[in-house]
């Protein structure tokens, strides 16, 4: 017997189906990836400007998941919509560095107190090993692949945190700014320091003490939140002045 609801267009089962979310499909998500890590990667600087057609024709897809993948990428605040021009990457100032990273430096301060509460034995461990992987990237002066892996570790951090709302609020909050990690990083001297402010970090965490690792997170975010704006804007000085 079909058991399905056989719903008429005025019923309030109808309704309730339009309600009901629609899997993105493939292509789209392809599309959104693609796209993502152009911005991410700097290959769509900030100021481009996106056209449907132009990607749906270099991407080798129609414009529907392109249109889905633009819509997605403007929610995550990697695109914006300005008026005269469209659909443009977004264009990230020292204002809004400082903001977002002080904003950061709260969250991440959150996180790490309710890790210190709930973090698991092996999540412990896998964060030490991500601290040990960073340690060689490091060591290396491996600039791009240790910013993936710090981004990493703090991901691992808010994951340990077990909150839902701190997880979508901070994901919202620090995708704008993942391409402008390397702008810290590329400090003389910065990833070691990086890796020490880290592991600190995590060995306080190991110890449930909340308010160091709290304190100390504060401290480590607030000062890549720094290196960043007076990197910005050692870059538009050099623009000013034609370097």
């Amino acid at each position: 017997m079909n058991t399905d609801i056989q719903a008429s267009p005025s019923s309030p089962f109808a309704r309730l189906r339009r309600l009901v979310p629609r899997p993105r499909t493939t292509y789209a998500d392809k599309v959104i990836s693609t796209l993502r890590t152009a911005i991410l990667r700097g290959t769509l600087p900030a100021g481009r400007r996106l056209r449907e057609p132009e990607l749906a024709r270099e991407l080798g897809v129609s414009r529907t998941p392109v249109r889905e993948a633009l819509r997605a990428l403007e929610q995550e605040g990697l695109l914006q919509r300005m008026p005269g021009r469209g659909i443009v990457v977004v264009e990230i100032t020292a204002e809004d560095v400082e903001e977002i990273y002080t904003m950061k430096a709260v969250l991440e301060g959150m996180a790490v107190r309710l890790a210190c509460q709930r973090a698991s034995e092996k999540e412990l461990a896998r964060l030490h090993r991500f601290i040990d992987d960073m340690q060689v990237l490091a060591e290396r002066d491996e600039i791009g692949p240790y910013a993936a892996m710090s981004r990493e570790f703090h991901a691992a951090l808010i994951r340990a945190a077990r909150s839902r709302r701190l997880a979508e609020i901070y994901r919202l909050v620090d995708m704008p700014i993942q391409r402008l990690r390397v702008f810290a990083l590329s400090q003389p001297g910065r990833p070691r320091d990086s890796v020490r402010e880290h592991r600190a970090i995590l060995e306080a965490i190991a110890r449930r003490d909340a308010e160091t690792a709290e304190a100390l997170i504060r401290t480590h975010v607030g000062g890549a939140g720094t290196m960043v704006t007076r990197a910005l804007h050692e870059q538009g000085r050099g623009s000013e002045h034609g370097n």
